[in-house]
């Protein structure tokens, strides 16, 4: 009857060991998601004010209502590739040269990230 009561005892024990170490992993994965989420957020809303900034940009310029539109693939290692595209009929009727240098000036309008790297370019309706 010792023995018995012994070795019940002991897969009860092993039991919830067993239990306490899979909700230490549940709550570690629970974690991880909520980074992973966290990081799409901030993203997201710094893909929000750059667009909001190109906008004011080409409105100040004489291009209101512009079409932009900023896309981005996500690489397998985490990095970030962005391509802002901008249309307007005005910018359809620019030289080359004048589109080279909005180009430039645009080209300034990225954001802080690890592994974001950002493109700009025009949209032309020929």
């Amino acid at each position: 009857m010792r023995k018995t009561g012994r070795i019940g005892f002991g897969a009860v024990t092993i039991f919830l060991i067993l239990v306490t170490a899979f909700c230490c992993a549940g709550t570690v994965m629970s974690r991880t998601d909520l980074d992973q989420r966290e990081m799409e957020n901030y993203y997201r809303e710094k893909e929000k004010e750059l667009v909001s900034e190109a906008r004011a940009f080409l409105s100040e310029g004489g291009f209101d209502n512009s079409g932009i539109m900023l896309t981005h693939i996500v690489e397998a290692d985490g990095s970030r590739i962005y391509t802002l595209t901008i249309h307007h009929g005005e910018i359809d009727r620019m030289s080359g040269e004048e589109r080279q240098q909005l180009l430039a000036e645009l080209e300034s309008l990225t954001f802080e990230g690890a592994g974001c790297s950002f493109s700009h370019k025009f949209y032309i309706d020929e």
